[in-house]
């Protein structure tokens, strides 16, 4: 489940045809390394994404990379384990692609910001001259324009799953931090918190 979800993550990159000249170039081989896996495991994994209905890609040999083929269906005659493990990959890579990130960076600088403020504050008080009191306010509301915009998380999850309740959604989310993915509630800021790093952006 968590290799799947990252590498859903990952081709959810891949363009349609028609942005192929301006899409993410994703080759097999280059995601067989990044995960450590066969191809036969790849191809695998590749049909669960697609018979649980998030997305279908294709590999365009002439062009050694992956692209968007006709849009995905759940496979209606999966059963057993194999049909709720096809339907958890749905919800949690439904999250994935539809909860809003914050960048790490937007929360870097607004940090570094309040940093500067606090520590401008303790330098003022020692040596007043060098460091002018009056110039706090204004560092505080630079500081203050910074602070990162923090979606609602938990209702835009009650929003994609109406009928959940706050058991399921915590399992969800630890599930998705299992997995490798930086959600999760954050006591500093009092919210919850999906954070991407801008490289993944």
């Amino acid at each position: 489940m968590a290799r799947q979800l990252n590498i859903y993550d990952r081709v959810s990159e891949v363009p349609a045809p028609e942005e192929i000249s301006f899409g993410a170039i994703i080759s097999p081989k280059e995601i067989m390394n990044e995960f450590g896996i066969s191809q036969r495991m790849l191809q695998r994994d590749l049909k669960d994404l697609r018979d649980c209905g998030l997305i279908n890609v294709k590999y365009n040999k002439a062009m050694d990379m992956y692209i968007r083929a006709e849009d995905p269906a759940f496979d209606e005659t999966a059963e057993g384990r194999h049909l709720q493990h096809l339907r958890r990959l749905y919800r949690l890579g439904t999250l994935i692609s539809n909860l809003s990130r914050v960048y790490k960076s937007e929360i870097d600088h607004y940090e570094s910001l309040v940093n500067e403020l606090n520590d401008y504050i303790e330098f003022s008080q020692e040596d007043p001259k060098t460091f002018p009191p009056e110039d706090i306010d204004e560092m505080r509301k630079n500081a203050e324009a910074e602070y990162p915009c923090f979606p609602d998380l938990r209702s835009e999850y009650y929003a994609l799953f109406p009928g959940s309740n706050e058991r399921t959604r915590q399992r969800d989310f630890k599930e998705l931090r299992d997995a490798g993915f930086d959600i999760g509630f954050n006591p500093e800021y009092r919210t919850y918190i999906f954070q991407q790093d801008d490289m993944d952006s």
